[in-house]
């Protein structure tokens, strides 16, 4: 080819010169969720039982005495931090010497593998005013630059992290401007929000603002989100608090029919029925509130019983029972409820339940007698009164008689309430409502 011919087919080549392909960027997000795993997996605050503390405390004592620091690992030092501000020990005096030496190695360290386990330890074992909260805090403070990258975003988004009087009120306020707080706060970096210690005041202090806000049905539904995540674990600590903010809205007032079934489900689905295995968080809640609450389930028990008859037995008509009992509700005449469903109604009712409210807590127990009979156990001041479909009669019962039907029970049979001694039987002939009334004011 002759240099004239090699420069034009050069020339050519150069002018048809086709943009390079421009690979895309690569995704990170299986990165992230690998990296999130593995820090839920070591970050999780629940730890077997040390099963020898007192000999760690004392060959750590030891080992200050003796300035000895040969060959100890760095795993030993932060396994006797965690357990000297564990609960059963973070105020024994004996001790005192072991939190001195970590404050004191807090300030003059460079190690991440020291000071980041020391940052999870105050956060976890922080107790509003208390001594050892404040010196932990002080002395991280003094350490603030040497802090490892891996609290460095949490530090930055919360920069009142170790101040010890301001911490929780500054988490909270964080949490406030948040449209799913739990989520929000990974996102800050603060990858266990449900972790003990500072977060159990954090918590308090974001009652605090949210409580003015619970007649709005989306800061209800934020709060309950913040008590129960997605699929992970139930907050306990607090949570009684919690139960009692969302309810003492409503102290004086009914809420709106959505917000009062809202709370019955969603409070029955997460801390169960306040009468049938109580969650204890329902035993710091005021009693006055808990009455309350239990009003508003009795209202949605009868609605529910009616609702699921009315689809399980199509041959029969309940509107008459419904309206008796509803207006005796309404009335304040019905101190308990209590459903038992047949084998049918019981499918029905159980199938209308969210998938994991169906475990978290009965709702209603069953009727193994007659299949086609299910019942409405009620207390109306001293009597025990049940309501049967069909042809069972509305029994009354003396509710101090050893033998009579206690409410809350998972399983009745028919025959044998027949079978037990009552002060009446009233069947559903005529104007039986008029004699039911009688009965009652007996």
């Amino acid at each position: 080819m002759t240099q004239e011919a090699h420069q034009r087919s050069l020339a050519h080549q150069l002018g048809d010169l086709r943009s390079l392909a421009t690979p895309s960027l690569p995704s990170f997000e299986l990165i992230e969720r690998n990296i999130h795993r593995v820090l839920d997996r070591y970050d999780a605050p629940d730890k077997p039982p040390e099963r020898d503390a007192e000999r760690l405390f004392s060959e750590m004592l030891r080992r200050i005495r003796a300035h000895d620091w040969h060959k100890v690992p760095m795993s030993f030092v932060t396994r006797v931090a965690s357990l000297v501000y564990a609960p059963a020990h973070r105020f024994r005096d004996d001790l005192a010497a072991i939190r001195r030496f970590l404050c004191a190695e807090i300030r003059a360290t460079t190690r991440h593998g020291f000071i980041n386990p020391m940052v999870r330890i105050y956060i976890e074992s922080y107790e509003t005013g208390k001594v050892h909260t404040m010196e932990l805090a002080e002395a991280l403070q003094h350490s603030r630059a040497k802090i490892g990258a891996r609290w460095q975003p949490l530090l930055e988004n919360v920069p009142e992290l170790l101040d010890a009087r301001h911490a929780p009120s500054a988490l909270a306020a964080k949490m406030d401007l948040m449209p799913d707080p739990w989520h929000g706060l990974r996102a800050l970096g603060l990858h266990q929000p449900h972790a003990p210690g500072l977060m159990d005041a954090a918590h308090l202090e974001f009652l605090n603002i949210i409580g003015p806000q619970l007649g709005s049905l989306d800061e209800i539904e934020r709060l309950l989100g913040w008590l129960k995540p997605d699929d992970r674990a139930l907050r306990q600590v607090g949570a009684g608090k919690a139960i009692e903010v969302l309810l003492g809205h409503w102290r004086t007032r009914n809420p709106p029919a959505e917000i009062q079934s809202l709370l019955v489900d969603r409070l029955t689905q997460l801390y169960s029925h306040p009468r049938v295995n109580p969650h204890p968080a329902w035993n710091e809640v005021d009693p006055a509130l808990v009455q309350i609450f239990l009003r508003w389930l009795m209202g949605a028990d009868i609605r529910f019983l009616f609702r699921v008859l009315t689809e399980v037995e199509r041959g029969h008509m309940w509107a008459d029972r419904e309206k008796f009992w509803w207006t005796l509700h309404e009335q304040g005449r019905i101190d308990e409820v209590w459903i038992a469903f047949n084998d049918e109604g019981h499918r029905a009712a159980l199938s209308k339940l969210p998938t994991d409210g169906r475990q978290s807590g009965r709702r209603f127990g069953r009727q193994v007698g007659e299949r086609d009979k299910s019942l409405l156990v009620m207390r109306i001041r001293n009597k025990i009164v049940i309501e049967g479909t069909y042809s069972f009669p509305v029994h009354f019962f003396r509710a101090d008689q050893p033998r009579t039907p206690e409410l809350y029970r998972s399983r009745y049979d028919v025959a044998d309430i027949r079978k037990l001694p009552n002060l009446d039987e009233i069947a559903h002939r005529g104007d039986w409502q008029s004699r039911v009334l009688m009965a009652l004011s007996r």
